[in-house]
Order: structure tokens, then sequence, then C-alpha cells
């Protein structure tokens, strides 16, 4: 299955800054936000009908449950194909051996005949006619020899090649079963048991809930009291119990005002996102929950 990963996109609530006391710098401040998570898409890499959907929206899962199935009749009858054809190639390699092994016999028996027919034509014991007649034999022999070793190497080569196609086929038999590669929640089911799925059709839409995120707008003012791995106190709207996050990230940018307006008067409605992830072990926290959060 082709995983992909992507955002939430979640309209975040504009920071209503909450500053006690007389302001003297060291008083808690709030800005509100929406929790977020990241997500990911699960999709088919296989193409066939879709036998099989086990889990509804809403549902938890652990990594590796099975969320879908897709038929693979094709790939198994193609399976057993190429496992026939297999069987065919090897038989074939093994024949090819036994053609070498015998062709060296008959140029080693040619080749002492030769040597034997040599050292007796200077006595008259054999006659050039004979000797050039084993000299033909043995080119013959050793020409055989390269002409079965090559038919062996192509064997070879096809038996490589369809070893790749059989892995390319189980493959694809272990893609149609879409399994959750994470522990998490499942956003959306875009698809039906009984319908096409193509290579690459989305299927899933997964999201990890053990860790949420939380985005706020911190005006310039503020920006300096933070960095990366600070924590904070995170309150649920209408809870009163506190959760600690940790600041995630700081952009470089400010928003909402132009970067060509920076007069003194303009410079403090300067914001910066900061992103806060917060644990979620206990599942109190939801996507899309307005939270408040104490600096």
């Amino acid at each position: 299955m082709i995983i992909q990963a992507s955002k939430r996109i979640l309209t975040v609530l504009l920071p209503l800054m909450l500053i006690a006391g007389c302001g003297n710098g060291n008083e808690e401040q709030s800005f509100s936000g929406q929790t977020d998570s990241d997500t990911i898409v699960l999709s088919s890499q296989s193409a066939g009908i879709i036998t099989s959907v086990l889990v509804d929206e809403g549902t938890s899962v652990e990594k590796g449950d099975l969320l879908a199935e897709i038929d693979t009749e094709r790939l198994e009858l193609q399976r057993q194909q190429q496992a026939a054809q297999l069987d065919g190639i090897e038989a074939r390699i093994q024949a090819a051996l036994s053609q070498i092994d015998q062709a060296k016999e008959e140029l080693s028996l040619s080749e002492e005949t030769l040597a034997k027919t040599e050292k007796l034509l200077p006595q008259g014991g054999a006659t050039q006619q004979r000797r050039d007649e084993l000299a033909t034999q043995v080119g013959v022999g050793r020409s055989k020899i390269r002409g079965l070793k090559a038919n062996y190497d192509l064997l070879q080569a096809q038996k490589k090649e369809l070893l790749a196609g059989m892995k390319l086929t189980n493959i694809a038999i272990r893609d149609s079963s879409i399994s959750a590669p994470i522990d998490g929640v499942v956003l959306n089911r875009f698809h039906e048991a009984g319908e096409l799925a193509a290579t690459g059709t989305p299927l899933f839409e997964l999201a990890d809930l053990s860790s949420l995120t939380v985005k706020i707008y911190v005006p310039l003012a503020q920006l300096p009291a933070l960095r990366i791995g600070s924590e904070v106190s995170i309150m649920v709207t209408g809870s009163e119990k506190r959760l600690t996050g940790k600041v995630e990230q700081i952009a470089d940018e400010s928003e909402f005002t132009p970067k060509t307006i920076l007069t003194k008067e303009t410079r403090e409605t300067l914001v910066y996102e900061v992103k806060i992830s917060v644990p979620n072990p206990g599942g109190l926290l939801k996507i899309g929950m307005p939270v408040d959060v104490y600096l």
C-alpha cells in the first residue's frame, strides 16, 4: 500500500491574549487554538475488486490490523503460471548441464585420440588425413561446448527474470491486504466492498492520536520568551484539567501584517505561528478541540 503523509487543515482561532494583573511581564498569558493531528492516507498498490472492508470511520486500530482486502484471484493464477514456467526452465537447465558434461567427455576423448595420432604420425603409424579429421573433430567439440554454455547462460538469465517477476507477484498479493501502519483512528473510509480499486486509489485516512499538535499565534513582544522545547500548559475549553505540551516549531516569518509595514504602531500586531506538541496517552484530546495554551 502507498502511504502518503498529510496534515489536516483546521481553522485555528485567532489568539486571545489574556494578561492578568498589572502587566509586569511575568504574568501567565493564554492563547487560543485547536488541536490537530498528523494523518496518513493508505492507498492500494494492487489493482482489483475490493473484497472486504473491515473497519468503519472512527474505529481505533493497532499497527498491523487488517483493514481491507483486494481480490487476488488473477494474481494467484499468475503465480501458478510462473511456478510452472520455473519448473520448465529448471528442467531445461538440468538438461543443458547434462549436455555440457557429455560434450566435455566427448571432447576429452577426441583430444586424447588426436594427441596419440600426432605422436604416431612421424613413424608412419597414422596418416595426415586421420590427424586432420581428429583435429576437425576437436574443433567441432569445442564449438559445441561454447554453444551449450551460451544456451545455459540464456536459461539462467530467463530464470533470473522469471524469479524477479514472481517476486513482484508475491509483493502484489501481499499488498492486496491493507493493514494499519500505525496505532490510530480511521478518519475516512473512501471505498466500499465490491468497488474497483486502481493502483494508487486512496482507501483510508488514519490519524495518530497518541500525540496531537496545537498551533497558536504569538505577538512579537511575547516571542522572545519562547524556545524550542519550552513547556507550556494546555487546557481544553470547558475543562479544568491541564496538560503539558512542548514547543515544537516557531515560525521564522510573521503573519497577518505585510512585511513592508514595520512602523512602531503596527509592529505590535505582528504574530508568529507556534506549533506545540501535546502527548495524548489517555485519549482526552480529539481533533478539532478548542484549547487554551498558557505561557
